[in-house]
Formats: structure tokens, sequence, C-alpha cells
């Protein structure tokens, strides 16, 4: 692992450890996915950044322990607001460029709006959804009550969320397994 993606750990794991339960793990699961949709990329390295630290405005926005998925959905323009300024912050205090500051905040706000115009942003976004199409996800994030709306949620949304060709092959597939296994898991 490189020194600057150690330091960049360093840094935001304190963080996302102070924000929803479950933020640190999400952000280990979306490097995973970004690493997987975009290897041999030459701005990976910027694509793990924003990997590690998408979430990081959640910290001191949202109340600990598990969420509410209305209460999230309320809070969530407050923590991309603050995800921003911390993300400079600490991008600067790496010694980041300017020119990868802006990039990697550009992806960060793509994540956050689940929305993406370029490929860099189809893999980032990718990466954040996918990564929460697993039941350890559910169980650290969520109140069971809130299964049953993130899955109408992501039955409604994903197909145009997701862009990459890999994502598209797999997430049905992936969800449908959720599906099973919280239905289960829950009885």
């Amino acid at each position: 692992m490189e020194s600057r993606e150690q330091q960049l750990i360093d840094i935001a794991k304190p963080y996302l450890d102070s924000a929803r339960s479950g933020d640190w793990e999400h952000a280990l699961r979306v490097v995973r996915w970004v690493k997987e949709l975009g290897a041999g990329r030459s701005d990976l390295h910027l694509l793990t950044a924003a990997a590690y630290i998408h979430d990081i405005g959640w910290s001191g926005i949202a109340p600990k322990g598990k969420i509410d998925f209305d209460e999230m959905l309320k809070l969530e323009p407050q923590a991309a607001e603050n995800s921003s300024r911390l993300v400079t912050r600490i991008l600067h205090n790496l010694e980041y460029d300017d020119s990868d500051i802006l990039v990697i905040n550009r992806l960060i706000a793509a994540a956050d709006k689940h929305e993406s115009e370029k490929d860099d942003e189809e893999i980032i976004v990718d990466s954040d959804n996918l990564s929460k199409l697993c039941i350890e996800h559910l169980n650290e994030k969520y109140q069971p009550e809130s299964f049953s709306k993130l899955f109408r949620r992501w039955d409604d949304e994903l197909d145009g969320r997701i862009k990459t060709t890999k994502g598209r092959e797999i997430y049905p597939k992936i969800l449908e397994k959720l599906k099973k296994e919280a239905s289960s898991y829950h009885k």
C-alpha cells in the first residue's frame, strides 16, 4: 500500500468512525470495488482517495448508531455540504495538488448525487452502490425497518445509476442474493 494511501486511511478512519455506524467498513468496501472496477487506470489513486473519504461529511452530522433510512435522506444535503470542506482541508494537509483536490471533490459529489457523467464518476458511483449490496452493510448501518425501503429504492433506481459494464452485469444478481439473505436473516 502506498504511504499516501496509508496517510489517508490514518486521517479518514477517525472521522468515519465518529460518523454513522458502519461508515468506515462501507468505505473499505467502496475502495475494494473501485480497485476492481478501475484496475489499470492512471487515475486509480484519485478514485481510491475519493472512495476512502466520500462519506466523511457525515462526521458530526448524523447521530451515532444505526439510522432510519428516511432520517438519513433528510440529513444527506447537510452531509454533502460538510464533505467538500472536510475533503479539501484533509487533502491540502496531505499535500495533494489543487487539480487533484478538484477531481476528488467532483468524484465525491457524483457519489453523493448517485449520478455520473464521466467514466471516472461511473466507477465511484457504481462502487458506492455495489458496496451497499451486502448484508453487512444493512446490518451495520440501518434499522431493520428500513430494509424494505432500501430494497424498493434500489429496485427503482439502480438500473439508472449503475453504468460500468461489470456493474450492470453483476448488480441484479447481487441485489437478489441480498434480498434472500435479508429475508432469512431477519425472520
